[in-house]
């Protein structure tokens, strides 16, 4: 006699942000500050991962080349249909929107799909596959974050905060930011909460941190006996995480 009614915002919010979390990487690339990345991780403490059971962390997501390469084939499109670009100076110039629609469609294809990426420490080893493929998988030592180091023509100093492993796709998760202590920090903090290696942008740095070795190796010459690192109240004050 009794009917329980779920709100319909209910019943398709579950796959709807499961949909979106695939697509959370897209975000980080447009707003990839790391005041941004800060607030991801307050909300999830294994960002971009999710923690599907103890010791077990899962990443689904789709490559940004998905939309960049639908963008181009559309532009692409358009400017054949509209007769733009056809002739220039009495030369035909139709076969460059062409090929950019190609290549757009090739990205399109490239890009649609599904990767996954599991971080499994309870066997110790990692997994990645696409579209329920293995394409790749090893021990953990093989995957870590990595501050990357990058200069423009004034000699500036920038850097990126990316997630790497052998065989893997690079995720950029904080792109072109001058400020190296925030950076270090998010970096050391996600690898602390994932249980995975830290590297500093130096190859020989007491900046590493260490938490998985290869197998049967005590030492590395690009490991320095690690000092304790301080940061100044106001280098990471605004990133509560």
């Amino acid at each position: 006699m009794f009917s329980t009614k779920v709100p319909k915002e209910q019943t398709s919010g579950f796959p709807a942000s499961v949909v979106a979390k695939r697509f959370q990487l897209w975000a980080l690339g447009l707003f990839s500050t790391e005041r941004h990345l800060a607030k991801r991780l307050k909300n999830n403490p294994f960002y971009p991962f999710k923690q599907q059971q103890p010791d077990v962390f899962v990443l689904e997501y789709y490559l940004d080349t998905l939309w960049k390469g639908t963008l181009l084939f559309i532009v692409c499109l358009l400017l054949i249909c509209c007769n733009v670009l056809r002739h220039v100076e009495k030369q035909e110039t139709w076969c460059f929107p062409a090929y950019g629609m190609a290549i757009g469609l090739w990205l399109m294809v490239s890009s649609i799909p599904r990767r996954r990426l599991v971080l499994n420490h309870t066997r110790g080893m990692y997994h990645f596959s696409i579209r329920g493929r293995t394409v790749c998988q090893g021990p953990m030592h093989l995957v870590y974050v990595r501050l990357a180091l990058s200069s423009d023509a004034y000699d500036r100093c920038f850097f990126q905060l990316v997630f790497c492993g052998h065989k893997l796709e690079p995720l950029v998760l904080v792109k072109l930011s001058e400020r190296y202590e925030q950076m270090e920090f998010l970096g050391r903090h996600i690898a602390r909460k994932l249980n995975i290696n830290y590297f500093d942008y130096l190859a020989s740095s007491y900046r590493h941190v260490v938490r998985h070795w290869p197998l049967g190796a005590t030492f590395s010459p690009g490991i320095v006996q690690r000092k304790t690192q301080i940061y100044t109240k106001s280098s990471v004050t605004d990133l509560d995480v």
